[in-house]
């Protein structure tokens, strides 16, 4: 048989299937810790039902590329080229949630099982994690690889995965999940209100560093179809809020966000995307999350916040997401459109 150059070609059902079962795998994360917050009590064993999901979307998705593996390269490619481009970050990502499975079943007996914060920062599963982050993210990599035929909804759920993951782990720092600014919150929490304050805005600088690097990195390569952000948005929202069983309405805080973000963006691509349409792109988009955030617990809640935290609050988010620009779009630089 012909030796094949280059990396295998990607094509659309392996797109469509490693969305599904890297989507599958995340929900089964979220799904474990909904039980690590409900049944505390009957979680004494690594062998439970929410694991079940998890692993199995772990082994459905290594199994995805290892055909896929296979079958390129009987059809002539190097093992190193047997998957397209972008699913080769994947791979090496799959090898260490492989090594970290067993090590965290090694780990639970000798260690026993992590209870609340500690399960986020167990080693083995801050490996799992790390790796899952590269396996959910390969479709998204599609837009710095492919310069056409670029799977759109593909993308947009590897965003929103890679978003869901990377929020899980720092749960403890994400704004949906513990609103600092509400009352009532603080109260059920026992929180002195300058310790809430400053939690509440490391929430917020952390989740828009996060989520405007990932943002801003996409779009020197690829155009967000219209419904993206709310789109990313209101899953991340759906997720970490289903988990915990509180603040149900930040899905619709996403969601109207979202819808803003997305308008925002429409107006700044038609712009050309030059230097400092990007600024304004960076400095807007949290902002507009953000306020939406602040109207929506002064709307269901309280807050000690003086118009001085709740504001600044909003301002530092800007500020933030603007100075995150200069590391994606240093002074002179241009953008790429295709």
């Amino acid at each position: 048989m012909e030796q094949k150059t280059g990396y295998a070609p990607a094509n659309n059902i392996f797109d469509w299937l490693f969305v599904f079962f890297s989507g599958w795998w995340t929900a089964g994360v979220f799904l474990d810790g909904w039980a690590h917050t409900h049944l505390e009590s009957t979680l004494e064993t690594i062998f439970t039902p929410w694991h079940a999901v998890f692993y199995s979307g772990i082994l459905a998705t290594g199994a995805l590329v290892l055909f896929e593996l296979w079958k390129n390269h009987g059809k002539g490619y190097n093992w190193n080229r047997s998957l397209p481009r972008e699913y080769i970050f994947a791979f090496y990502g799959l090898i260490l949630v492989f090594i970290g499975g067993p090590g965290d079943l090694i780990w639970h007996e000798l260690f026993g099982i992590e209870v609340g914060i500690e399960a986020l920062l167990s080693p083995t599963h801050i490996l799992l994690a790390f790796g899952g982050a590269m396996v959910v993210s390969a479709p998204l990599h599609a837009i710095w690889y492919r310069s056409s035929k670029i799977h759109k909804i593909p993308a947009i759920l590897s965003f929103s995965c890679l978003l869901m993951t990377l929020g899980f782990m720092l749960q403890f720092l994400h704004p949906f999940n513990f609103p600092w600014m509400a009352q009532s919150f603080l109260n059920s929490n026992h929180i002195n209100i300058n310790w809430g304050g400053g939690l509440g805005i490391a929430n917020i600088i952390v989740f828009t560093g996060i989520f405007m690097g990932i943002t801003l990195a996409s779009i020197r390569h690829w155009k967000f179809p219209f419904g993206s952000f709310a789109t990313i948005l209101t899953l991340n929202a759906f997720a970490i809020t289903m988990m915990h069983g509180e603040y149900y309405i930040f899905i619709l805080t996403a969601l109207i966000a979202g819808i803003l973000i997305d308008i925002l963006y429409q107006k700044v691509y038609a712009l050309s995307l030059k230097e400092r349409h990007i600024r304004i792109f960076g400095i807007f988009t949290p902002i507009i999350l953000f306020t939406t955030y602040v109207i929506t617990i002064l709307l269901i809640d309280t807050t000690p916040w003086s118009i001085h935290m709740w504001l600044g609050s909003i301002v530092i988010s800007g500020i933030t997401g603007g100075l995150m620009t200069y590391l994606v779009v240093p002074p002179g630089d241009g953008i790429t459109r295709d």
